[in-house]
């Protein structure tokens, strides 16, 4: 039974990595565009827009972290910070607030 739990482990953080490495390329191709567009001079933006956030792109980092931080053994903290928030799971917690519990969560452990 243990190998299965290391297998299942292994295959876990190979997930991790491949859904990172999806995400870096993602954001890699963004800056590319972005970069295009600031060189052929086609750049719509206002300089002092903030960046649009995608809720379910945050919602994987911040739930990424969170299970970073129980397998720290952070685990009390991590359910702490999540009531803190109203809530007890991170997929009832209002998509405003996840900046706010992104760094809130940075924080556990130090």
């Amino acid at each position: 039974m243990s190998a299965m739990n290391d297998l299942n482990l292994q295959l876990k953080e190979r997930e991790e990595f491949y859904h990172r490495m999806a995400q870096e390329a993602v954001e890699g191709l963004k800056t590319i565009q972005a970069v295009r567009q600031q060189l052929t001079g086609n750049n719509n933006e206002t300089v002092n827009e903030k960046p649009k956030h995608n809720p379910t792109q945050d919602k994987v980092r911040i739930r990424q972290l969170l299970a970073k931080k129980c397998q720290e053994g952070y685990t009390d903290q991590v359910k702490e910070l999540l009531h803190k928030f109203g809530s007890e799971k991170l997929s009832e917690i209002d998509p405003k607030d996840y900046e706010d519990l992104y760094y809130s969560a940075e924080g556990i452990g130090q």
